[in-house]
């Protein structure tokens, strides 16, 4: 680092100082008092409050360049992600560097369990981390992504297409869609062949499915079973199956043919279409890698049997310093198939449902 303090490290307004006093969080020794607040960042910056109580101009002035000395030679052993606001004891005398060193290591090791934000990998698709993402930041988590699988188109859009056609010409009486990822594709596809929108009856798996829909076509499912998987959603729809309707089902490219296979048996027609492709991603990012090397990362999500597949192949034993959070039964049997039972379990299958499992009820009240 250069001899002059750099602006990245050092705090520069007064909300940045008033933030950190806001947190109440402290610590003190002979020499310092510390304020700290988690600020997000790889690294750590400085705010310095040296008051007239201190000293006149000339002791107020060593101070600061002692500090901001210290500060800058002892980088490397402070905690990252901190923001730092610094004043010297009221009747302390003027320390050396090494004695501010010492005192500056002490007392942010002391503060740093204090600060530290619990850290959440989100393991979906990166287009479908906002919703959760900006649920847990202001409860106070340090969200980052790895996405362990991609949503690609499908390999040729001809049955798709073909699908459309049947719906215009009234075959169907039912669409049902296993994820938000395939409502999506499908009415991408509806847009682009500038078709009809459908008037057929929709069930979806969950609400965040529903959500999808809604966004898209401006209407709610149907069907929206109480429990948000696919036995649910086959349960809600038996009586249409006893009386022999047809179903199209709009799904990824891999998963379980339990919606398929209960309809059949109850009586209803199914035709299923993948609408898009669900692949593993091979390599993860460095940085996430090396985070879960140093235990780093306090929770990982898993929310469908493909991830978890995708993320025991990608990480392996490196899981064991996590905990898994897991979106429902068959995802946490999948987990505990491949020998990486969760730590916990959602209550809901859902995303609501994974922020409940990461946060106390106290937390959740005010901000969700």
């Amino acid at each position: 680092m250069p001899h002059r303090f750099p602006q990245s490290s050092r705090l520069r307004n007064t909300e940045q100082f008033q933030r950190v006093f806001a947190a109440r969080c402290s610590a003190a020794d002979d020499a310092l008092i510390l304020f700290a607040i988690a600020n997000g960042l790889p690294r750590c910056r400085l705010g310095l409050a040296v008051s007239k109580k201190v000293g006149n101009a000339v002791v107020r002035n060593r101070w600061k360049r002692l500090i901001r000395e210290a500060f800058r030679t002892s980088q490397a052993l402070l905690p990252n992600g901190l923001d730092l606001v610094v004043l010297p004891q009221r009747n302390a005398d003027v320390r050396t560097v090494k004695h501010l060193n010492e005192s500056l290591q002490s007392l942010a090791a002391k503060i740093e369990k204090r600060v530290k934000k619990p850290t959440v990998l989100l393991t979906r698709a990166a287009h479908q981390v906002e919703p959760v993402k900006s649920k847990l930041e202001p409860l106070g988590f340090r969200v980052l992504l790895q996405p362990t699988i991609d949503i690609l188109p499908p390999e040729s859009w001809t049955e798709i297409d073909e699908a459309i056609q049947s719906l215009r010409q009234g075959q169907f009486d039912w669409l049902i869609f296993s994820s938000s990822n395939g409502v999506h594709s499908f009415f991408d596809r509806v847009e682009h062949l500038r078709a009809v929108t459908v008037g057929e009856r929709i069930a979806v798996v969950g609400t965040g499915t529903d959500e999808a829909l809604y966004q898209r076509t401006g209407r709610r499912a149907d069907i929206v079973p109480e429990t948000f998987t696919a036995e649910g959603v086959a349960e809600a729809l038996a009586a249409q199956a006893n009386k022999g309707k047809q179903f199209l089902h709009l799904r990824a490219s891999r998963g379980r043919d339990v919606i398929k296979r209960l309809l059949t048996e109850a009586g209803g027609s199914v035709t299923e279409i993948a609408v898009y492709r669900s692949v593993d991603r091979t390599q993860a990012d460095p940085m996430i890698t090396e985070f879960m090397q140093q235990g780093k990362i306090d929770y990982v999500t898993v929310t469908s049997s493909a991830i978890a597949a995708s993320l025991v192949a990608m990480f392996g034993e490196l899981l064991r310093q996590t905990s898994l959070i897991s979106i429902s039964p068959i995802t946490s049997q999948t987990l505990c198939d491949l020998g990486f039972p969760p730590q916990r379990e959602t209550t809901e299958a859902s995303l609501d449902g994974i922020v409940e499992a990461l946060t106390p009820p106290h937390s959740r009240q005010n901000t969700i």
